[in-house]
């Protein structure tokens, strides 16, 4: 009874705050893919995380408080650049299309969080969905979901890839995430707190990005200011995020959120993959090492 009455007053809050709040018009993942496809512009996203960091909230478990990355994120959430994607979660329009879990992490967002980032929001502007992706594990209807990843794809097909990641993340690997790139070479850094060697991380990214058709990048927040910074030197950038999770997800058609054997998954509580990796395919394509400042 307890959990009925209170998932009623969250629906009731939810419905209130939704009428009388301001919202950004955002669109929706199929529409910011189209977008992505048909143009060479880069993606900087935000998720629950790096809006909980732009008010130095709480320390995510890959990323602690810090305060100079807090000031980034909020002149990167209100920007209006030209040849970057800003996305923000499509769950504060409309969470019709997620499953109950889904569903109620974005309505207690809306309810107890969103009022405090609402003045760093650009309501003159359009943004873009984050959760482009991340098109499986909170879906309510998965029967697309293998359609869309086919589709995400082909933003790197024949293309040389630079992959920009955390050491425990080890996209692609053991998966065909990137099996149709022209090829793929990886900067490894800090799997937490990145931004501590970000002007390093920074100056080697632009150094090297030169050689590929495009960067990826997935490192928490650190990937919303990095793919922002290489889009204004004209460097084609998209931050990534969970994508290779949730595709990993996807293959093993999982229902809820699993470990990764080899992977590091921060959002499984309590559950820790093993991390030794004897894959020489990966440790070839490593090109650059950044773990210090």
């Amino acid at each position: 009874m307890i959990n009925v009455i209170r998932r009623l007053y969250l629906n009731v809050r939810y419905i209130f705050f939704k009428t009388v709040l301001p919202f950004p018009k955002i669109y929706s993942n199929v529409e910011t893919l189209e977008k992505l496809l048909s143009s060479n512009f880069s993606m900087a996203r935000f998720g629950d995380g790096e809006f909980h960091m732009i008010n130095q909230t709480e320390n995510l478990g890959f990323q602690t408080v810090d305060d100079q990355l807090s000031q980034r994120l909020r002149e990167i959430l209100g920007s209006n650049t030209e040849g970057c994607l800003i996305c923000v979660p499509y769950g504060l329009h409309s969470v019709q299309h997620l499953n109950p879990r889904g569903r109620f992490f974005w309505k207690q967002f809306v309810v107890f969080h969103y009022r405090k980032y609402i003045p760093y929001f650009n309501f003159a502007k359009p943004y873009y969905d984050a959760c482009v992706t991340r098109p499986y594990i909170d879906w309510l209807d998965k029967s697309k979901s293998a359609k869309f990843f086919k589709q995400l794809k082909q933003l790197w097909l024949g293309k040389r890839i630079l992959l920009v990641e955390g050491q425990m993340s080890r996209l692609g690997v053991g998966n065909d995430l990137f099996g149709d790139a022209g090829g793929v070479d990886r900067i490894i850094t800090l799997s937490q707190n990145a931004f501590s060697v970000y002007d390093r991380l920074l100056a080697e990214t632009t150094r090297l990005a030169g050689k590929y058709d495009l960067v990826l990048v997935a490192l928490g927040p650190t990937a919303t200011v990095l793919a922002y910074d290489l889009s204004l030197t004209g460097i084609q950038a998209l931050d990534i995020g969970h994508v290779d999770i949730e595709y990993e997800w996807f293959l093993k058609k999982a229902t809820q959120k699993i470990a990764i054997e080899g992977k590091y998954v921060n959002e499984v509580a309590g559950e820790t993959a093993e991390l030794t990796s004897d894959d020489q395919r990966y440790k070839q394509q490593i090109i650059s090492e950044i773990f210090t400042s």
